[in-house]
């Protein structure tokens, strides 16, 4: 019964271990688009800016559709 408990706990270790490389994955990804999105705003403000009211936009519109069939 002793080794079914250490399994278990090195089942449990391998688990966390991979879900902390997987979220240092997740980090380092969205750490370059930010910084991707920091350098386009920076370079393109005019375009950063109508893209940011093009999606609200058609986000708005999206929601408004979908509570209007209710």
């Amino acid at each position: 019964m002793n080794t079914s408990k250490v399994d278990m706990d090195d089942m449990i270790d391998s688990g966390r271990e991979k879900f902390n490389d997987m979220a240092e994955q997740g980090m380092e990804y969205v750490s370059s688009a930010n910084s991707f999105l920091v350098d386009f705003v920076r370079d393109e403000p005019l375009i950063a800016i109508a893209s940011a009211f093009a999606i609200g936009y058609v986000a708005a519109r999206m929601l408004n559709f979908i509570t209007a069939k209710r």
